[in-house]
């Protein structure tokens, strides 16, 4: 028998021929594993097709080894077709991903004994009231379930609550979340609440415990995964349910080698196993949204905080009034929180001290040598302060000597970062306990699990945070939120910066006031009339929903119309810009019923020293 071979190697299109031996015959099928020597080299193969004869004139080689028990399901196989016809990515490299953490040797599972149990856990009525909709639902169907609740009400304990049933039915169930960091937390307050510890599944745990978690998957083992966005390339063979937490969360978007959007690749795999998914937010998504208007998704909400806590109350501090780093209403309430002993987030979404810097004697501004973008001023503070890309990672030390005319101490720091708040923070209240976390802080999980800690214990007064903080944790001594900034984002080129500011404001206000006692939020804008900002204060939600997709239908965007982009990249500008205009003149000449703008310089137009130009067809 003739057996056709997929291998996870680039080649585009590209599947070999092997024989099998007769005493193989009865392991041999479609989506078996197998092992191959391909240029003397051993290699582990999938089989995707059967022949009793080939059209080939080439000598043939023996399958070395069909690996027992080892098969990808139909609804493996599907996913990588569709997700590889989607993504224009070949095949044999979404195969790769599948086989990311296979080692080929034995593993002994030490079988344990599973004492998981819906606990009798208190539920608020909202929240009993949407698990009794959830159960409702055929577990052994596809749907899409929208789980959509307001900052604290409970969602984790509601969908939790389904993972567990479906679990011990004897199913395989995932978690998605959007941040390594976030995976412990979670796991902690599952085992806390349900009696069983999920499994973690990201690219940074080790080796051998991927190999494990990969091995019982594939073998179709009931277990629960809690993981990030390359947990959605495991190989279930079970799967009974996918959670997908904040599923509006960016981080499940995916632009180097395989473009891909983790949520969406999500429901896929869900559609071809045949069972339900459940998109939990606060702030769902605009596509989400649209798909539940149009009858595509079912949506269930929790409209109120656990305890009847009340959402905080939004307060806008008009900036055009005032010229300070942080107003004065906001340091009031500041001085208050350290005199009641409650804690204060400044949340501000810009890493660094400041996003540039400028002489202000010749106007010279320090430029990334490698992209076309602003150096960004780090640790101004200390004695070793850099000068940092933020695309390609290019660091220099800060000389405070222009380069230009050469005159010493000329610099002037326009816009501010996480860290000049933090000085700011510090001249303003000397004796509180305060402290900074970004990405560039964070060593190690080890030291992100302390600081949480020292935060959960109100051993912090002042927290100052980006979008790591924004999501998914319970401060219970948090009283008030600052959010600074937040024009930055509003005002972006990007067609979704108005739902990414409403999202972010929402979020970041839900860690106010957790605990038995009403938060408060304050937002320094210099559009305080600005509708987002308004619907925001007023938590008018579903008012701001039908204002965007008005606003996204009148101008044709999604999710009205689809967008590809296509970003041509050359270390020589004028190739890359005489190779988009070709291919500009292709697809007009091809396609006369779509809108292709472009070429144009990408936004970031030199990258890693690659002139890069963009195609938007619509």
């Amino acid at each position: 028998m003739i057996i056709e071979i997929l291998l996870p190697l680039p080649l585009n299109k590209k599947t070999f021929y092997y024989k099998t031996r007769p005493e193989d015959f009865s392991q041999v099928k479609i989506g078996k594993l197998v092992q191959v020597i391909f240029r003397k080299k051993k290699i582990i193969g999938l089989i995707i097709k059967l022949h009793k004869k080939v059209d080939f004139n080439k000598k043939i080689l023996f399958v070395e080894n069909i690996l027992e028990n080892l098969f990808f399901s139909e609804e493996i196989i599907k996913s990588m077709h569709f997700i590889s016809r989607y993504s224009c990515m070949p095949i044999s490299m979404i195969l790769k991903l599948f086989l990311s953490g296979f080692v080929n040797k034995k593993i002994e599972f030490k079988e344990k004994t599973i004492n998981a149990s819906k606990k009798n856990l208190q539920l608020t009525n909202h929240q009993k009231k949407a698990l009794k909709t959830l159960e409702n639902i055929n577990a052994k169907k596809h749907s899409v379930i929208t789980l959509h609740g307001v900052t604290g009400s409970g969602k984790t304990r509601v969908y939790m609550h389904n993972v567990i049933k479906i679990f011990l039915e004897g199913n395989q169930c995932l978690i998605l979340v959007p941040e390594i960091i976030l995976t412990k937390e979670w796991v902690n307050e599952i085992k806390k609440d349900f009696g069983v510890s999920p499994k973690i599944y990201h690219s940074s745990i080790k080796k051998s415990e991927k190999t494990k978690i990969w091995k019982s998957i594939i073998l179709g083992k009931p277990d629960i995964i809690v993981g990030t966005r390359s947990s959605i390339f495991l190989p279930f063979s079970n799967l009974g349910l996918i959670v997908v937490d904040e599923e509006h969360d960016s981080s499940y978007k995916q632009e180097e080698n395989l473009i891909i959007n983790t949520r969406d690749f999500a429901i896929v795999r869900a559609k071809y196993s045949n069972c339900p998914i459940i998109l939990s937010s606060a702030t769902p998504s605009i596509e989400t949204i649209f798909n539940c208007r149009t009858g595509k998704y079912e949506r269930i909400q929790i409209e109120e905080r656990i305890n009847k806590v009340p959402l905080p109350l939004i307060h806008i501090i008009d900036k055009r009034k005032e010229n300070l780093l942080i107003s004065n209403d906001l340091q009031k309430t500041i001085s208050e929180n350290l005199k009641k002993k409650k804690q204060t987030l400044l949340f501000i979404n810009k890493r660094g001290y400041a996003p540039l810097i400028i002489c202000k004697k010749c106007g010279f501004s320090k430029i990334c040598p490698n992209c076309s973008s602003s150096l960004v001023l780090h640790n101004y503070f200390s004695k070793e302060s850099i000068l940092l890309c933020h695309q390609c990672n290019h660091k220099e030390r800060f000389l405070k000597i222009c380069n230009n005319c050469q005159i010493k101490d000329s610099f002037i720091f326009p816009g501010f970062g996480i860290e000049k708040i933090y000085e700011e923070i510090k001249k303003l209240y000397p004796k509180a306990n305060s402290l900074f976390i970004s990405s560039d802080t964070i060593k190690n999980a080890k030291q992100y699990d302390e600081i949480l800690k020292d935060i959960i214990d109100n051993k912090i007064s002042i927290i100052i945070g980006t979008q790591l903080l924004s999501k998914g944790h319970n401060f219970p001594f948090l009283k008030t939120v600052g959010i600074l900034n937040i024009d930055c984002l509003m005002n972006n080129f990007d067609f979704r910066s108005f739902e990414k500011t409403y999202q972010q404001i929402i979020q970041v206000s839900g860690r106010a006031g957790r605990k038995n006692e009403k938060g408060n939020v304050y937002i320094e804008t210099f559009q305080p009339k600005h509708p987002v900002i308004e619907m925001c204060r007023q938590y008018k939600l579903e008012k701001y929903y039908e204002w965007e997709l008005k606003q996204r239908k009148k101008n044709k965007h999604p999710p009205f119309s689809n967008f590809i982009s296509i970003i041509i990249s050359s270390k020589k500008e004028s190739e890359a810009y005489t190779f988009s205009k070709k291919i500009v003149k292709k697809i007009r000449s091809i396609f006369n019923n779509i809108e292709v703008y472009g070429p144009a310089a990408a936004v970031i137009f030199k990258k890693n020293l690659f002139y890069r130009f963009r195609i938007l067809i619509k």
